[in-house]
């Protein structure tokens, strides 16, 4: 019996787990950055660098409601491929939990200055346990970044793996993932 409801239990799970809310429809995320780009205007001078390193340097010491006011402007488009948000409050409340689930620290590797934007191509380590289970998992990435005139972040998407850094790394629904890549 208490097979079946182990069997059950992980048939509803992955149920649950392929399903899409509308706000998470790729589709969605795609026409968001293109909608939040020609809304803005491009960017102004600032130091790349520093600012994504005052929050993710160390985000335990760095997404501080301070810090995260300081850098990033009241109204944002930011996308780190979990979540879209475009208030500085939410983003503020959303950096605090991750910061309290998962250690993580991002190393700048280099910044690049287009004609309308900074990218900034950096190295994720995360500490976070799911399940009970200890993980570790490291990724490089790059932060698309516009800039106000204050020197705050306007628009931030990040372009990153976030399969292979985080999902694979997941009980139950990890192995899954890894046995659809393989199989691609």
């Amino acid at each position: 019996m208490l097979k079946i409801i182990l069997v059950l239990a992980v048939i509803v799970f992955v149920l649950y787990a392929c399903t899409r809310t509308p706000g998470h429809k790729p589709d969605q995320s795609f026409q968001a950055y293109f909608d939040a780009l020609s809304q803005q205007s491009p960017t102004r001078e600032a130091d790349a660098k520093q600012q994504m390193q005052r929050v993710f340097a160390d985000i335990s010491k760095g997404a501080t409601a301070e810090i995260i006011r300081e850098v990033y402007a009241e109204s944002i488009y930011f996308n780190d491929t979990f979540k879209i948000i475009t208030d500085r409050n939410n983003l503020i409340e959303y950096l605090s939990e991750t910061a309290q689930s998962a250690d993580t620290q991002v190393e700048i590797l280099e910044v690049i200055k287009s004609k309308e934007d900074y990218y900034v191509r950096w190295r994720m380590h995360m500490a976070f346990s799911a399940v009970g289970k200890d993980i570790e998992s490291d990724s490089v990435g790059i932060s698309q970044l516009r800039f106000n005139k204050q020197g705050q972040i306007t628009f931030q998407h990040d372009f990153w793996n976030s399969s292979e850094a985080f999902y694979e790394h997941l009980p139950f629904i990890g192995r899954f993932l890894i046995k659809i890549k393989q199989k691609l």
